[in-house]
């Protein structure tokens, strides 16, 4: 019995060995694969002229856009060169107005203007930048025609209307000019008016255009643009603008003071005139079609660094877009830009 039982334990000893001995599955496990993800750092410097000497508190804010006069007795208008951006076209009766885009609403000066009245125009290219609009009146939807007015409550514009009065608005009587040409805004006073107004401050960038920017200062194109001529319409007169080579800037006196401007852009597009009745007699005003109905496209015209070139921008997705024939952005130079809207099919036109 003995040896009976001695046998069975060897077997088990045996057995358990050879059963410990065994190799193991070899068990695989997937790679992991790492992918890399690259976000671009957000812009910190001033978006509409590409400087990064920028108000570190307006990184992100929405920019105001205001609107000012540009008849003889207006001139030289108040803080004339001080906006990041001037917008420039005919409005009705061959006259023509300004858009100045602010980026940092705090460093508007104390004392811009003649402010002057809506148009659609104006409205829907500040659209394009998510601005605050600033005016002193407007133009009403009359006979077909919708107004500046008519846009603004339409698109529900954030606006602040001289009409209305209140703080910010006054005028300046150092000029012997009737009333309409000294209307001017307390710049001082434009953040308390648009936290007052409870506005949103804060920068849709759907909304807004984003301006792309050389990195070092670069010839707009091969051709020669010592000077730059933009006739607006066949009714206006011509904005001439003359390139020096010491500063790198075109230069105009249209305004009866020197004005300087790094980019020189101008945009082409198609116009309709509309004639209403007005105050017993008629008005016509004009309309930049394709900014107007925030969608379209023309031809452009890009003068920097003595140079320019040709290319074409097109509004889509509430932005403008300046692209070049192989479809990419183009990039301007940074510093301050003058935008002049110009008719593609009355009479306006671009010379160098």
């Amino acid at each position: 019995m003995k040896r009976i039982f001695a046998l069975f334990l060897t077997i088990v000893l045996i057995s358990a060995f050879f059963g410990c001995a065994k190799k193991e599955e070899p068990t695989t496990t997937a790679p992991t694969t790492v992918t890399e993800t690259t976000t671009e750092p957000p812009f910190l410097g001033n978006p509409l002229t590409g400087s990064e000497k920028f108000n570190p508190k307006a990184v992100g804010k929405r920019p105001v856009a205001i609107v000012v006069e540009n008849l003889s007795p207006a001139r030289p208008q108040w803080a004339i060169g001080s906006s990041d951006i001037i917008v420039e076209g005919e409005v009705e009766g061959g006259i023509s107005r300004m858009l100045w885009l602010y980026a940092d609403y705090t460093k508007v000066p104390e004392k811009v203007g003649p402010i002057r009245s809506a148009r659609p125009p104006y409205v829907c290219f500040s659209e394009l930048f998510d601005s605050i609009f600033v005016h002193w009146g407007g133009s009403h939807n009359n006979h077909g025609y919708k107004g500046g007015y008519g846009y603004l409550d339409s698109h529900k514009v954030d606006h602040i209307d001289g009409m209305s009065g209140g703080k910010l608005f006054g005028r300046d009587y150092t000029r012997s000019v009737s009333s309409e040409h000294r209307g001017i805004i307390h710049g001082e006073l434009l953040p308390q008016v648009i936290k007052e107004k409870k506005f949103r401050k804060k920068r849709r960038d759907k909304n807004f255009t984003k301006l792309n920017f050389a990195q070092t200062p670069t010839p707009a194109g091969t051709k020669d643009a010592n000077r730059v001529n933009c006739k607006f319409s066949s009714r206006t007169d011509t904005r001439a603008f003359t390139y020096s080579k010491k500063d790198r800037k075109y230069h105009t006196q249209d305004w009866r003071t020197d004005v300087a401007f790094t980019n020189v852009i101008i945009l082409m597009d198609a116009t309709t005139y509309i004639t209403v009745p007005y105050k017993g007699s008629s008005t016509t005003y004009l309309n930049y079609d394709s900014i107007v109905a925030k969608k379209g496209h023309g031809k452009g015209y890009y003068a920097s660094n003595g140079k320019y070139r040709t290319f074409t921008w097109k509004i889509k997705g509430g932005k403008l877009w300046l692209k070049d024939k192989e479809g990419k952005d183009i990039e301007i130079n940074k510093g301050k830009s003058y935008i002049g809207l110009a008719s593609s099919n009355n009479g306006g036109s671009v010379t160098f």
